[in-house]
């Protein structure tokens, strides 16, 4: 996959962080395992309520990464959106669509010209006896030959309408007025982002995950291939003591969805993440039961 230059923009939209470009996606998502949440309509199935598309969003946690790895940049672009177009901007956006038109109908023209190939001689035979019942004489220096019944043909199909589908980008095609902005995280925020970040210099792929009641999803590779193998919460206060029930509760959760549970949390003495792994063993002494 070819890597795209960076430092990659990020719209922010609001306080959300934005991919529009396709290239930066892909970039993020296949050489640095950054994922984001898809939440566009793809092009080709606007339909498709399973499948979603571009823009995508990135958590505060993958912008923090990316931003001290001088990855991304955060840009502002709000004021330049709610500003009406000047007129140079109105004309190249008419423009560019222009251009737009004229290259998808360049492949149709083409595609009849080829169709009607296919039948000139009997298209050139067909009016030449329609030029006799008109009581024409074909010898008085009326030719009809190949070249100028297609160049007839081609100059008709250039002034006829097509149906015709015009892209609609989703990055803004122009470019505009922006500001630099900075990442602010609260005290939460920046705890969870130091488990997100040991987590993703072992490798593999993270992702938030608030669908299944935990801090984040572990994959083993692209979450578009393999499902999450691992659940993890982080302690907010690694002093309190863990509840039974909480533990329950976790561990109930990840055998349901057929994970391993990782508590994750903060040692002091050592300044870095622990983790532990927890599994249900069901019952102490099986051969008890009755």
């Amino acid at each position: 996959m070819a890597c795209k230059k960076v430092p990659i923009v990020v719209n922010i939209q609001q306080r959300r962080g934005l991919i529009y470009d396709a290239e930066d996606y892909f970039t993020l998502r296949g050489v640095y395992r950054i994922v984001g949440n898809l939440i566009g309509i793809p092009v080709s199935h606007p339909r498709n309520v399973n499948q979603q598309g571009l823009p995508a969003v990135l958590s505060c946690y993958e912008l923090k990464l990316l931003l001290e790895k001088n990855l991304v940049r955060l840009v502002d672009k709000n004021a330049a959106f709610m500003t009406a177009p000047n007129d140079s901007q109105t004309e190249r956006y008419l423009n560019m669509t222009q251009q737009q038109k004229e290259e998808l109908r360049k492949p149709v023209i083409e595609k009849r010209l080829e169709s009607f190939r296919k039948h000139l001689p009997r298209i050139i035979e067909g009016k030449r006896q329609k030029l006799i019942k008109s009581g024409h004489d074909l010898k008085a220096g009326i030719y009809i030959t190949p070249e100028r019944v297609l160049q007839d043909e081609r100059d008709r199909l250039a002034k006829e309408p097509f149906d015709i589908l015009l892209q609609l980008p989703t990055k803004h095609p122009l470019e505009v007025d922006s500001s630099f902005l900075p990442l602010h995280l609260s005290a939460e925020e920046t705890l969870k982002f130091r488990v997100f970040k040991a987590l993703w210099n072992e490798g593999g792929y993270i992702t938030v995950g608030d669908a299944f009641g935990c801090d984040f999803l572990l994959y083993p590779d692209d979450p578009l291939y393999f499902h999450a193998s691992h659940m993890v919460h982080v302690l907010k206060d690694k002093a309190r003591r863990l509840d039974v029930k909480y533990l329950i509760r976790i561990c109930r959760l990840a055998i349901v969805v057929n994970k391993l549970c990782v508590i994750a949390y903060l040692d002091d003495r050592c300044d870095g993440v622990v983790f532990e792994t927890v599994e249900w063993e069901g019952n102490a002494n099986k051969s008890d039961s009755i």
